[in-house]
């Protein structure tokens, strides 16, 4: 009995730990995909799964950050890692802020194009709040200021719907 019951928790843990390591394969595997193809794909899942997406995004937008020399991937992920922060709200607040300064701004600099990578398409996103700054609590913010401020306003948050 005590045999039966040691290898059904071993078969259930290994069920739950591949179910994990396919879900971020996957969700890795998405942010190769066109920017609006992920959107789409993106909203039509459950919180969980897009907060597995989202997360994923962000990871990988954190590589590309860190490979053109702009901050270490360490960096971005300890200012929107933690419990506190939806990092589905990161994003949509990310695309609501990059959206308004788009009418705003003149840069060329960082072009967000839909039809890029969705990773290609957030880094773009956040090296516009770097370089052009986030708009909180009636100050602007700017560098790595900017991305910090955006997650003290993302902090303690309900997750927001899609």
């Amino acid at each position: 009995m005590e045999t039966f019951l040691i290898v059904a928790v071993i078969t259930i843990v290994l069920f739950l730990f591949m179910k994990g390591v396919f879900s971020f394969k996957n969700a890795t595997q998405l942010t190769l995909r066109p920017f609006n193809e992920w959107m789409v794909l993106a909203k039509g899942t459950n919180k969980k799964e897009r907060e597995v997406m989202s997360h994923t995004v962000l990871l990988e937008t954190g590589s590309l950050l860190e490979k053109t020399n702009i901050m270490s991937q360490r960096e971005f992920r300890e200012i929107f890692s933690g419990s506190r922060i939806y990092a589905s709200d990161v994003i949509i607040l990310t695309l609501i802020t990059t959206h308004i300064q788009d009418h705003f701004s003149e840069s060329s600099d960082f072009p967000l194009d839909e039809s890029k990578q969705a990773r290609i398409y957030f880094y773009n996103c956040f090296c516009r709040l770097y370089f052009e700054g986030f708009y909180s609590e009636s100050s602007i913010y700017k560098g790595k200021d900017a991305l910090m401020a955006m997650a003290r306003y993302a902090t303690d948050k309900e997750q927001q719907p899609w």
